[in-house]
């Protein structure tokens, strides 16, 4: 499921719920937030246990300066 259905399944589920536009907008941007925060936390997560080779991205991060 691509993210974009995702998103249109929220406002339809939040529309049936009866929240109004300005409210489904406020709720989206609080998931967002969420959704920003649960990737950086993951990421965090990954190079702790050592599934996420940190050393990776920083070179890839350099390369792309040359």
């Amino acid at each position: 499921m691509t993210h974009e259905t995702r998103h249109a399944q929220l406002i339809a589920w939040l529309e049936n719920q009866g929240h109004s536009e300005h409210e489904i907008e406020r709720i989206l941007a609080k998931v967002h937030e969420y959704d920003e925060k649960t990737v950086h936390e993951s990421i965090f997560d990954s190079i702790d246990s050592g599934a996420f080779d940190i050393q990776r991205i920083v070179d890839e991060a350099l390369k792309e300066e040359d």
